[in-house]
């Protein structure tokens, strides 16, 4: 792909996101992440107000200047993975289907 498609918003925003991975039960400063994600700390809070109004990020319950990734991101895993064990299903049919024939 063409680096003039490469945005740096896009960028910040998906390396804020990998900083947050594995810190769903303690959650996360947006300073700590600011630090992972080697941005600032104004970037930070732009940007988990966009992750947030999308469901992309919450705040944790228990602490409100924490936050954790969303339900938004498992349920597009989720999605991904029902269409691959559909995929999958359908493979294996189709392998049961021709093997008869043979």
């Amino acid at each position: 792909m063409s680096e003039q498609y490469i945005s740096d918003q896009v960028q910040r925003t998906l390396r804020i996101i990998r900083a947050m991975a594995g810190y769903e039960v303690t959650g996360i400063s947006p300073s700590e992440i600011a630090k992972r994600a080697k941005t600032t700390a104004s970037n930070v809070t732009r940007i988990l107000a966009n992750l947030e109004a999308q469901q992309f990020v919450q705040r944790l319950p228990s602490d409100n200047k924490r936050y954790r990734l969303g339900i938004a991101l498992v349920q597009i895993s989720n999605t991904v993975t029902l269409s691959i064990n559909q995929a999958k299903s359908q493979l294996d049919q189709d392998q049961a289907n021709y093997t008869r024939i043979l």
